[in-house]
């Protein structure tokens, strides 16, 4: 079945995506966000530095410049969520996660193809990043959504030397930055 054929099937099914500037998301929300996100974290067998602490995305929440994402089911429960955040000129979506008992139908789908239509509302590219590695198969499912393709780069600064080397706990420079999310 096409992208567009499963997100027609959901919405006809009764899935309905709900949008929520970050500051406005309210504890259930959040709750249905880090339930989601963590099945899928777990299901994909993340490593540690992918679980944040509820914290965290308060603190990330409380940005203007964010927002929540969700995916309801007919019953009104979190099938999926993602949090997309504003910056320098784009609209990145940012982390997301889809209920266990969900996978199937990929609400995920209609997530993305909200986020599409909410950048395009606020006059912003989206953006999906990649996958963990160059053609693996989350990459490949982002594509599946994408009309151009930009290149990424990044940067490795270290501003504070010495809380960096304690960051590091003492681990040997192999070449992996940042050294202290090393595996």
């Amino acid at each position: 079945m096409s992208d567009r054929q499963q997100i027609r099937k959901n919405e006809a099914a009764g899935y309905e995506v709900e949008t929520v500037a970050g500051p406005e998301a309210v504890a259930e929300e959040l709750t249905g966000f880090l339930t989601v996100y963590t099945e899928t974290m777990r299901a994909v067998e993340a490593t540690d530095r992918y679980f944040f602490d509820r914290s965290y995305f308060e603190a990330l929440l409380a940005s203007p410049l964010s927002w929540l994402l969700t995916v309801r089911d007919p019953d009104g429960a979190c099938a999926a969520a993602a949090l997309a955040v504003k910056s320098d000129g784009f609209l990145h979506y940012y982390l997301s996660g889809t209920a266990d008992a969900q996978r199937r139908r990929a609400p995920s789908k209609n997530l993305i193809a909200a986020a599409t239509d909410f950048a395009e509302s606020l006059g912003l590219p989206l953006n999906l990043g990649g996958g963990l590695r160059p053609g693996d198969g989350l990459e490949e499912f982002k594509r599946g959504f994408a009309n151009a393709e930009l290149p990424f780069r990044t940067h490795e600064l270290i501003c504070d030397p010495a809380a960096y080397a304690e960051l590091g706990g003492g681990r040997a420079d192999d070449g992996f930055f940042p050294l202290y999310r090393a595996p």
